[in-house]
């Protein structure tokens, strides 16, 4: 019989799919037991599930932004001149007619034309050539992150340090909701949203988001204050 949050485990199998090569093999096989234990056992809820993708996301975090940087520059259009090499000439013209506007495959795949211009058929072809692609591109960005080791382990102690510094953001913000009850449920629906972008299926949260919301939120409850005074 399979699993009652079967969708949100097959989730978690896809985003293992996705660790950094370069992660540290004690993350990897950290996450690759979590899931096997969580798929193992019936009563796991999705809010088990959810805490597991956000604790190894965290962990991976470091890793997979320095790999990223290592690896940024031109690869979103290499894997576009990868992908249209590999199309036949009426599939080809099609995707070129869109690129040509500056929309990137990556996008195109995404939108609503995608499913009506393209025949299923068309559509798969596409699919499996961009999955080509990107396993072409991550091992020269395997190669390379090897070639400059150094850079990487540089790289991560700057992302981990980062890491350590969005957290504490976070708990700073959280810790403003003690500060007012009227609004408190806002305020943690907000904290609940960035650490839930440490999950391996979500956005990074980010310094700068963070800020943002906890300088609104000192000048919204500041305001609150200035309203009462003389009442």
């Amino acid at each position: 019989m399979s699993h009652p949050h079967a969708e949100l485990l097959q989730d978690f199998r896809h985003a293992l799919d996705r660790l950094v090569p370069l992660a540290p093999t004690v993350v990897i096989d950290e996450a690759r037991q979590l899931a096997a234990d969580l798929e193992s056992n019936e009563s796991s809820t999705p809010e088990q599930i959810r805490q597991a993708l956000i604790y190894i996301g965290r962990k991976e975090f470091p890793y997979r932004k320095a790999y990223q940087e290592l690896c940024a520059g031109d690869e979103d259009a290499r894997l576009q001149e990868l992908v249209l090499a590999k199309l036949d000439d009426d599939v080809k013209a099609k995707m070129e007619s869109v690129a040509k506007y500056g929309v990137h495959i990556l996008d195109f795949v995404k939108s609503s034309q995608f499913a009506t211009e393209l025949t299923s058929e068309e559509q798969s072809v596409i699919d499996r050539e961009i999955l080509a692609a990107h396993e072409i591109l991550n091992k020269q960005c395997d190669d390379r992150a090897q070639e400059r080791k150094g850079k990487f382990e540089e790289l991560v102690a700057q992302w981990s340090a980062a890491e350590v510094r969005i957290q504490m953001l976070i708990d700073t913000f959280k810790a403003m909701a003690d500060r007012d009850e009227q609004y408190r449920d806002d305020i943690l629906a907000r904290v609940r949203q960035f650490e839930e972008g440490w999950s391996m299926i979500d956005v990074d949260p980010t310094e700068e988001d963070v800020q943002k919301e906890i300088t609104y939120w000192t000048e919204v409850m500041s305001q609150g204050e200035d309203d009462g005074v003389g009442e």
